[in-house]
């Protein structure tokens, strides 16, 4: 299987979107809100973040680094085939992303407008919720846009 330079990023930043932010997100949800105070709760999960963010830069610097040294300076750049790839995987992205920060936004509104409150946030009794939404859409648009990219790779390589 041959891979461009830009197809070889995106394959590993989309593995290490799915790991380290999987392994993120399944530790705030594994937070136990009965035996911890919502303040330790919000520390958890802010530590747990900050940890996220700070893996997912290491790993991109370093593994991106070492991608980028193995091509050529036109490899790197990219051409029309590449930037055609990535504007129509961002449109995806983008997409999902609208959708999430729409849905968080009536998350917070509905209670104040209507008067009622969110089931949703029952069923995920998550610290810091709706930070906790935003953050996990802006996850998922990223993987719609890496799995957008690589499909589309995918099939111009057939």
């Amino acid at each position: 299987m041959n891979m461009t330079l830009k197809e070889k990023s995106t394959w590993l930043s989309l593995i290490a979107t799915l790991v380290i932010f999987g392994s993120y997100t399944l530790n705030v949800i594994s937070i136990d809100l009965a035996s911890v105070s919502e303040q330790q709760a919000i520390d958890i999960a802010m530590g747990n973040l900050s940890q996220a963010i700070l893996y997912i830069i290491i790993v991109e610097i370093i593994f991106q680094s070492l991608i980028a040294v193995a091509g050529s300076k036109a490899d790197i750049e990219g051409d029309e085939r590449d930037r055609f790839i990535a504007l129509t995987a961002n449109n995806s992205g983008y997409w999902v992303l609208s959708i999430g920060v729409v849905m968080t936004l009536g998350q917070l509104l509905l209670p104040h407008a209507l008067g009622v409150e969110s089931s949703i946030k029952a069923y995920f009794p998550i610290p810091l919720f709706e930070v906790h939404v935003l953050l996990l859409m802006f996850i998922f648009s990223e993987i719609v846009r890496f799995t957008h990219q690589i499909i589309l790779y995918r099939k111009d390589a057939v």
